[in-house]
């Protein structure tokens, strides 16, 4: 019997971003650690914060399998070498941003990335 993991497992990485916002504020907390809490953040959106897809589909839609992080795709192969193809083409580089918002799970996750990404550099100025 396979056991299903707990939402505080599938979702820390929201909980670490709420802690790093509230270490930027305070004030016995160094940079380095504070802008190590929202690079870990980063790195967490972009590679396992559970979201769909977001690979374009043959139609007009986007794909809407559960995926791990905004770069990867779902369990289908060609969605994975979409998602990696389109992040290094320019030309594609807009489609490939446009399906980070095609959903609620990746509006929240392209959000927080964006969060994280401001967070570190104002965690080293702090």
């Amino acid at each position: 019997m396979v056991r299903k993991k707990s939402p505080l497992y599938r979702y820390w990485g929201y909980l670490l971003l709420v802690a790093a916002v509230i270490l930027l504020f305070a004030r016995d907390v160094g940079p380095l650690v504070v802008s190590g809490a929202f690079a870990l953040c980063f790195t967490w959106m972009l590679v396992a914060a559970p979201t769909w897809c977001g690979a374009k589909n043959r139609g007009e839609g986007y794909c809407r399998n559960n995926s791990s992080g905004l770069l990867g795709g779902c369990k289908l192969r060609q969605h994975k070498w979409q998602r990696f193809k389109a992040l290094t083409r320019l030309g594609t580089l807009g489609d490939a941003l446009r399906g980070w918002f095609s959903g609620a799970q990746q509006q929240v996750a392209t959000l927080a990335l964006i969060v994280s990404a401001v967070g570190v550099v104002a965690g080293l100025f702090k």
